[in-house]
């Protein structure tokens, strides 16, 4: 059994790895290859080329990259077509693996791409790319299975796995405890990104705004969690050069610990703000593109939902505030956190919606998308 992978980034690594043990239990003998990371690796993923080649965001950031992405492709299309896996699963990254998945299909490869593109929130023409070019598309939230019923792409719910990952931890009060912190202190976490670019864009902002709280909360801690060292470097190079911010760890260490001795975070929207919601901790939410990605999506109307936050797209309502562009202020974004800590009763209701959110989401998704693959490695997927 040969199942070929390519995950692009941080987030599709953690899925890839899931499914991959997953899949292992039925089929013991597979073998796994194509674009991984770290943790695909530890469970015995053959990555042909390096995972951070991919991970690229933006319209433009894209175009500086672009040679050496279609190069990826087209040599990794010509490997794959001449070993013909058993399934292909591309993992995210929509505009590396849509047109790989086209491309294989038409040949006769059944493909599987795992996390629906955002085509409800933008670039809605992109479904024209699933059309006639998957085996099954497996969506993490319950509105995009729906939003695919009269499409014709094969959709199926399977829930999140950071859902079944992070409801059965509860354990604040040894996490407060790992990082030296007393009941007294006030905990402030700051996720500006798992990007160099977010990183870049975010992290002034993120540690002014935290200054600004440590003025009006003599007790405020911060911490700061890192995916690898490469980003880590990249927020103390910017500390350095921005004002002093006291009483502050920054380690590369898995959030969950770190949202979970927080009082509140500060997270840029993106997979972040799903863990913090499913860890039931109150947040705020910021987010910045690049000055002209942001004028070609406001210049051509191409967002087409009111919100960027996983909570909130979710909940089909705001629950968490959110600031984008010229809004994402120190100033707005302080103001915000402190205010949220000054009102519990807005913050328990917050927290009482992620509750719902979260059981929506629990499902055993890393079992039920390795049913999914298996029946279209099997040819038992049900029609849609």
């Amino acid at each position: 059994m040969k199942i070929a992978i390519v995950a692009g980034e941080h987030s599709g690594d953690i899925l890839g790895a899931g499914l991959m043990t997953a899949l292992a239990k039925r089929y013991p003998d597979a073998q796994f290859y194509g674009i991984g990371g770290p943790k695909m690796l530890a469970e015995g993923f053959n990555s042909l080329y390096p995972m951070h080649q991919l991970s690229v965001f933006g319209l433009f950031e894209v175009l500086k990259h672009l040679p050496g992405l279609l190069k990826i492709r087209k040599q990794l299309t010509e490997t794959l077509l001449q070993d013909l896996p058993d399934v292909f699963i591309g993992i995210d990254a929509p505009d590396f693996n849509l047109k790989l998945e086209r491309d294989l299909h038409q040949k006769g490869i059944k493909t599987v791409h795992y996390v629906s593109p955002t085509v409800w929130a933008w670039r809605p023409k992109r479904i024209k790319k699933l059309e006639g070019a998957l085996n099954a598309l497996l969506c993490i939230f319950p509105f995009e299975e729906t939003y695919f019923k009269d499409k014709s792409v094969p959709a199926f719910f399977i829930g999140h796995p950071l859902a079944d990952k992070l409801n059965k931890i509860d354990t604040t009060i040894n996490a407060r405890k790992q990082f030296g912190f007393s009941d007294s202190d006030t905990v402030l976490t700051l996720m500006p990104g798992s990007r160099m670019g977010e990183i870049n864009r975010h992290a002034a902002i993120f540690i002014e705004a935290a200054r600004l709280c440590q003025k009006q909360l003599h007790n405020l801690k911060i911490l700061v969690p890192m995916p690898d060292e490469a980003t880590k470097d990249c927020f103390e190079t910017v500390l350095k050069d921005c004002v002093n911010l006291e009483r502050i760890q920054i380690q590369h260490i898995a959030a969950e610990n770190m949202i979970l001795a927080s009082d509140i975070v500060l997270a840029a929207s993106g997979t972040a703000t799903l863990e913090i919601m499913l860890l039931k901790k109150p947040m705020v939410v910021a987010y910045k593109l690049s000055a002209l990605t942001a004028w070609v999506i406001r210049t051509f109307s191409l967002l087409k939902v009111p919100f960027v936050s996983m909570p909130n797209l979710i909940a089909g309502k705001q629950l968490v505030p959110e600031f984008l562009q010229e809004e994402a202020t120190a100033k707005n974004l302080s103001e915000q956190i402190i205010k949220l800590l000054s009102e519990p009763e807005k913050t328990k209701a917050m927290l009482n919606s992620f509750d719902v959110l979260n059981k929506q989401l629990t499902c055993d998704a890393d079992m039920q998308a390795a049913e999914i693959v298996s029946k279209v490695i099997e040819d038992t997927i049900e029609a849609r």
